[in-house]
């Protein structure tokens, strides 16, 4: 069981090495993206108010998203694009008191900045500790392009997928600019969880994420 484990991750590691040699790389010089890590958020006086999800290794989704929203960034940046990360490496945590306010915030500063687009990442959780695979939600019409390829690019990554459709969240109802959620695997997921926790891996997952975006967006 354990020599078939380590074969499925290195499977899945190779799988996003070759999508990811075989994307040309686009300009995105004069685009501008929000990129959201998901949770993350603490109360003023310190206390958590939003972590995320935890997986049995004790791997978190905040952790998770913030590690590849950076390396997205970086890919982003690379090809000439501005972006504004809504929590960093520097500033970690989010200050909130109200998780619904916090989430429609986020989307109001893509529409304040026209951003090109926003994308908010997570990573899911379930009791079922069997279930596997990548989302990507979204609400409005002018999302759907970016939400297809981001959907094609992650998949090669041998995954699976749960979720592909429409949905109407906090963040895609308050964007009016093409705005997507994805979640990145899930970290209660024995396998996937070690996946998402390997800094070679969560730069794949940037890796598709920056490919879909210089896809749609990029000349």
């Amino acid at each position: 069981m354990l020599v078939a484990s380590r074969m499925w991750l290195l499977l899945a590691l190779l799988a996003g090495a070759c999508a990811a040699a075989q994307t040309p790389q686009r300009s995105l010089a004069g685009e501008l993206f929000i990129v959201d890590s998901g949770h993350g958020v603490r109360y003023p006086d310190g206390r958590p108010l939003n972590v995320g999800a935890v997986g049995p290794d004790g791997i978190g989704e905040a952790r998770v998203t913030l590690a590849i929203a950076e390396a997205l960034a970086r890919r982003l940046r690379s090809a000439g694009a501005k972006v504004v990360l809504t929590r960093s490496f520097a500033h970690p945590f989010r200050i909130a008191t109200d998780l619904r306010k916090d989430n429609r915030a986020r989307a109001a500063l893509a529409n304040r900045l026209h951003a090109t687009a926003f994308v908010s990442i997570h990573a899911d959780a379930s009791l079922d500790s069997a279930k596997r695979g990548t989302s990507v939600f979204w609400l409005r019409p002018n999302s759907v392009r970016l939400a297809r390829a981001v959907r094609a690019r992650l998949a090669p990554l041998a995954l699976g997928e749960s979720e592909f459709h429409r949905r109407d969240l906090a963040v895609t109802n308050e964007a009016v600019v093409p705005a997507i959620l994805v979640e990145v695997g899930f970290v209660s997921n024995p396998r996937q969880e070690r996946l998402l926790a390997m800094r070679s891996f969560q730069q794949r997952e940037a890796q598709a994420l920056f490919d879909a975006i210089a896809q749609v967006f990029g000349a």
